[in-house]
């Protein structure tokens, strides 16, 4: 029998233009602790700042993240920069930085690559029953999204991160 190495604790991040999601693992379904920080001002910077305070408090040993880069997504300049500022803190930390792509995560999530993000957001709650009564309704086209949204995004890459590399454990 093969054991996997322990690898401590999994930070995963959403930003977002309101701020960020995030939620920490200690394990596959083992969710630690979650959030979404809602910065006003300078909400880079007051981003940046609990960002910081996150890997202060909680020393992760890897931080996962939505691909960013210009191509791979539909996010915004500010979002984009933010998400490499992020990454850059954690390179600098020597944390691994492990980025997925929305297919990526929703294949692991619901076994098909083209889905909503409230099924996906459904799938995170049936995992991780704890996160249940946050989930957002379905929205309609004309409606904003969600401020909660972002926090199952990130769970979704935390899980998504557990299945893809330790699904051979």
């Amino acid at each position: 029998m093969s054991h996997a190495k322990p690898l401590g604790l999994i930070l995963a991040v959403q930003p977002t233009s309101r701020g960020f999601g995030w939620a920490l693992f200690e394990g596959a379904l083992v969710p630690v602790d979650w959030g979404i920080a809602t910065p006003k001002g300078n909400r880079s910077e007051q981003c940046l700042l609990r960002f910081k305070k996150l890997l202060d408090q909680y020393q992760p040993t890897a931080l996962v993240l939505e691909k960013f880069e210009k191509g791979d997504s539909r996010r915004g300049e500010r979002i984009r920069e933010l998400a490499q500022t992020m990454r850059g803190f954690a390179n600098s930390r020597d944390m691994d930085t492990p980025i997925y792509g929305r297919a990526q995560v929703n294949t692991v999530l619901v076994g098909t690559a083209k889905v909503s993000r409230h099924a996906a957001a459904q799938a995170v709650a049936e995992r991780l029953p704890i996160l249940r009564e946050r989930l957002p309704k379905a929205r309609m086209l004309w409606q904003p999204e969600d401020g909660r949204q972002c926090l199952f995004d990130a769970a979704a890459l935390g899980i998504t991160h557990y299945a893809l590399t330790h699904s051979r454990s």
